[in-house]
Parts: C-alpha cells; sequence; structure tokens
C-alpha cells in the first residue's frame, strides 16, 4: 500500500466584507492517509506532527 499522509486544516466562515466571502483557520486539523491513518480534528501542530512521523516510520 502506497502512504501518502496529507493534512487537512479546518476553518470557519467569517461575516462577508463588501461581498467578499472571509474565513479564518481554527487552529485545528486533521491528518489522513489511504492506510487508514485519522487522527481526527487535534491542534494543527498535533496533525502535521502525526503526519511527518506516520511519513517517516513507512518510507523506512
Amino acid at each position: 500500500m502506497e502512504h501518502q499522509p496529507s493534512v487537512q486544516a479546518e476553518t470557519r466562515d467569517l461575516p462577508p466584507v463588501d461581498g467578499w466571502r472571509r474565513v479564518e483557520r481554527t487552529g485545528r486539523a486533521r491528518a489522513t492517509c489511504p492506510c487508514g491513518l485519522d487522527t481526527g480534528m487535534v491542534p494543527t501542530s498535533d496533525a502535521w506532527g502525526k503526519a511527518t512521523e506516520h511519513d517517516v516510520a513507512t518510507s523506512s
């Protein structure tokens, strides 16, 4: 199985300004991999850490 961990940041909508949609990051993210890794929503730094650890562990 090929491992391709990725991190998806959570965002939330803000009120529009002058007709422009606005979003902001919530500080949470999820790390996933096709092999089944799924951290659920955790602090962004934790998601990046898990994705990096997973990539290093599966590259050996």
